[in-house]
């Protein structure tokens, strides 16, 4: 019964410690776009019953106590990042729901187009190719309707795309909320390729693989489909900052040292309370 205290205590202070490392990784995150924080959740490890003696002589339960509590699992925070506008027309940010369907730039050729050689991301800082695909930061190709890559030109069988090409195509972008690309100006106006917006029914089923891109976990469903019109809005010129805030953030990093500092004078006036009772064994 007296090392069962040493025993909550510890895994007590264990907790403090993952929650954390949580903390700190969100607070060097708070200024990267598109950041979604991460959160973290905690479960007893096994309590036991309490039990007392009534006038009778029978035992009878009066409650539980709890053998501490440990660390049981994070997940990703999905809540919408304040929107910040770049002046960049490449810059395609999410208001509400939806991630971008993105391609690896190198595939197996010698195998069906699968989902291994796509992942999910909300961040929509984009940019273009030497050839007009439109690419991420990583120069993964972003998709479009039809699962094809998206690529920005007037004409997709011309070879002109010197550097002045290009900046006019940039002059004449325009990219709707609902993901239609086309290139308008007052003497023309061409429809182009529909980028592709996905998400996921159950987001605590999909994990990050790094560089804000997702997937969802290995053999769970976490419900991928297609979203249509209207549930979702693309806003062009503008970035998803970091859902994580300093303040709240800040707060959480306090109050962990202060529970890890009353823990650890608990495990002190436990440990002293051992020693006492094993010198008293002694003696005996």
């Amino acid at each position: 019964m007296i090392t069962r205290g040493i025993g909550a205590v510890a895994r007590g202070m264990q907790a403090m410690i993952d929650f954390e490392d949580v903390t700190a990784h969100n607070v060097a995150n708070v200024t990267t776009n598109g950041f979604k924080k991460v959160n973290i959740t905690f479960q007893d490890v096994m309590s036991s019953n309490v039990n007392t003696k009534t006038q009778k002589g029978a035992s009878k339960t009066v409650g539980q106590l709890s053998n501490g509590a440990k660390y049981d699992r994070t997940y990703i925070d999905f809540s919408q990042g304040g929107l910040s506008e770049s002046g960049n027309k490449l810059d395609m940010a999410f208001q509400g729901n939806g991630f971008y369907k993105i391609r690896l730039k190198e595939v197996d050729d010698n195998m069906p187009y699968s989902e291994k050689n796509y992942y999910y991301q909300r961040t929509g800082e984009f940019q273009l190719t030497t050839d007009n695909y439109l690419v991420n930061s990583e120069g993964d190709y972003v998709m479009d309707t039809r699962n094809r890559r998206i690529r920005i030109v007037r004409d997709p069988e011309a070879d002109n795309l010197d550097e002045m090409n290009r900046m006019q195509i940039m002059e004449d972008l325009v990219v709707s909320e609902n993901g239609q690309i086309q290139l308008q100006n007052e003497n023309y106006q061409v429809m182009l390729q529909k980028i592709q917006v996905c998400d996921f029914d159950d987001k605590t089923k999909i994990s990050i693989i790094g560089q804000g891109k997702y997937l969802p976990i290995y053999g769970q469903d976490a419900g991928l489909h297609t979203l249509q019109d209207g549930e979702y809005s693309i806003q062009q010129g503008m970035v998803e900052m970091s859902n994580a805030n300093t303040i709240s953030e800040m707060l959480n990093t306090i109050n962990v040292s202060r529970g890890y500092e009353a823990m650890s004078t608990i495990l002190k006036r436990q440990s002293e309370t051992v020693s006492q009772a094993i010198s008293l064994g002694n003696i005996g």
